[in-house]
């Protein structure tokens, strides 16, 4: 008897492998439970620094455009510009650039007359004399010019279709620069002076400012068009045609400006839309598997867990698309989004994509109830 229940003791071959592959599958199940819980984690991660990024701009770009400078010195340009970024001779890349006269506080004044003097750009008497004469004063407020500007990152494939944004401010009686507006500011490469900008942020993939006008009606949301209704992707402030029209079709002029006036005309109000993207976010981007050309709406990429929710915008070298459905490692997409044209593409270009984030700034010298 003692020998049959000795026996009978322990696991079979068959209970010790049920045992293993039990075992084995509830920790398949455990870790990717895990896998889960940390891509939820990263993605929430990236949307918070995402949105932290643009909201610092957001915030800097806003009080820019408050404090705009109605009277007769005031001055409001916006236009579209055109880089090459691939060497080719092709302008192929387009980025929005502002050039505002804004109110500074004394305290403004006094911080940009210091930098002035630091930098050595007061180098003759004269120049030395005026800054001095800003600095007895003691202003409570001035004029500020102020240019935000975007310029490629790199030539680099992967590189090519982010932008670097940049900021600059003078004093419009200041001696040390010269005018932001003047037609000599900017050199041949669109780029200004050396030291004249400090940079705010890179990882830019987009950018769009729009000014509503006193005819423009938002009641449907920011339509863009050229008719008074609508609303306008580029502005000039004097009605003097200095967007050029051949860079970008978003350069045309608003209805709103035409004749002549006395006083700059500015927007009512001004919506900003900025997508950012994070050098580690880049090398977890997916690529096409497969060349497009012109016609074709349907992308195979080599991983269809690393594209955007369907709705989202995805940049290809300098064209944007809009993301209509996802299928495994395929997906539909709009062509020639956000003003960009259709173009063919390699195989293994990236598809970059960012967190969009948007704000309307009422501007101050316009500022009114808006019922319509």
């Amino acid at each position: 008897m003692s020998s049959m229940r000795s026996g009978r003791r322990g696991l079979t071959m068959i209970e010790l492998l049920l045992s293993v592959a039990i075992l084995s599958g509830l920790m398949v199940l455990v870790f990717q439970l895990i896998d889960r819980s940390l891509s939820v984690w990263r993605k929430a991660e990236t949307r918070r620094s995402l949105m932290e990024q643009s909201a610092t701009v957001m915030e800097l770009l806003s009080s820019d455009l408050r404090g705009l400078e109605g009277g007769r010195r005031g001055d409001l340009l916006l236009e579209w510009v055109s880089f090459d970024t691939d060497g080719d001779g092709v302008l192929d890349q387009k980025w929005p650039r502002l050039r505002l006269v804004r109110q500074a506080s004394a305290r403004e004044v006094g911080e940009l007359t210091a930098a002035a003097e630091r930098a050595g750009q007061a180098a003759d008497e004269a120049q030395a004399r005026q800054l001095a004469e800003i600095r007895r004063r003691r202003p409570t407020s001035a004029l500020v010019e102020v240019i935000w500007l975007i310029a490629p990152l790199s030539q680099k494939p992967d590189l090519r279709a982010e932008g670097v944004l940049w900021r600059g401010e003078r004093l419009v009686d200041g001696p040390t620069s010269n005018s932001f507006f003047a037609a000599d500011f900017l050199g041949t490469s669109g780029r200004p002076p050396a030291g004249v900008t400090e940079e705010v942020t890179g990882g830019v993939l987009w950018c769009q400012i729009q000014c509503a006008a006193q005819t423009s009606i938002l009641k449907e949301g920011w339509e863009q068009g050229k008719e008074p209704r609508d609303v306008a992707a580029s502005w000039d402030a004097r009605g003097a045609a200095r967007p050029d029209r051949n860079t970008h079709p978003w350069n045309e002029p608003h209805a709103s400006h035409a004749g002549v006036r006395q006083r700059p005309v500015l927007p009512r109000r001004v919506r900003i839309e900025l997508e950012f993207e994070r050098p580690a976010d880049r090398e977890r981007r997916t690529r096409l598997l497969e060349a497009i050309e012109l016609g074709e709406t349907r992308l195979r990429v080599d991983d269809g867990q690393k594209l955007p929710a369907e709705g989202a915008h995805i940049l290809i070298d300098s064209e944007w698309m809009k993301v209509v459905s996802i299928d495994g490692d395929a997906m539909v997409v709009q062509r020639a989004q956000r003003g960009t044209k259709p173009l063919s593409h390699a195989a293994g270009a990236m598809v970059h994509h960012g967190e969009a984030l948007s704000r309307e700034v009422v501007v101050l010298t316009s500022r009114e109830d808006w019922t319509q």
